[in-house]
This record gives C-alpha cells, sequence and structure tokens, in this order.
C-alpha cells in the first residue's frame, strides 16, 4: 500500500472535514468544544498534522450532526474519477 500522506484522497478528506464544519456553522472552538477537546486539536487535524481513526472520525461526525455513511458518501463523490473509479492516488 502506497503512503496517504501527501495524495488527492487525503487533500479531499482534509477539504471535506472544514466544509463539513463550516456546512454546520462552527468555528473550530465550538466544534472542539463539542469533541471536549481544544480547539487546537482541530486546528491540527483540518491541516493534516494530526490524523483521525475511524472512531474519532465517528465522534467528529457525530459532533458535526452529520451521519458518518454520509460524509463517506461525499468524500467517494469527491475523489471519484469520471469513469466511477475511486481516485485516491
Amino acid at each position: 500500500m502506497y503512503k496517504t500522506l501527501y495524495s488527492k484522497g487525503n487533500k479531499a478528506f482534509l477539504e471535506l472535514l472544514t466544509q463539513s464544519r463550516l456546512d454546520a456553522g462552527l468555528t473550530q472552538v465550538e466544534l472542539a468544544l463539542r469533541l471536549q477537546e481544544d480547539q487546537s486539536l482541530v486546528s491540527k487535524v483540518e491541516r493534516g498534522v494530526r490524523r483521525l481513526d475511524v472512531v474519532e472520525l465517528m465522534l467528529w461526525c457525530q459532533a458535526l450532526e452529520m451521519p458518518l455513511t454520509e460524509f463517506v458518501r461525499r468524500l467517494e463523490a469527491s475523489t471519484a474519477s469520471p469513469a466511477g473509479h475511486t481516485r485516491m492516488g
């Protein structure tokens, strides 16, 4: 498996995290309060300095009041190629 840190897929993931927060009308501070974390964690995650595991992503989505499945659907849509194949590289 190749490294994904600098992939287009990871960039799309980070952009979707930030856009989902903005769409929910939340600042980083407000999201951090919902997560019972510091604002610096939200900033680090959105910048790609700190990565989320699946359980953390689930909690993040709950704090945004977005089903995890909806987040994944949006991520897949943002990384899909015109032929319908997922473009992660």
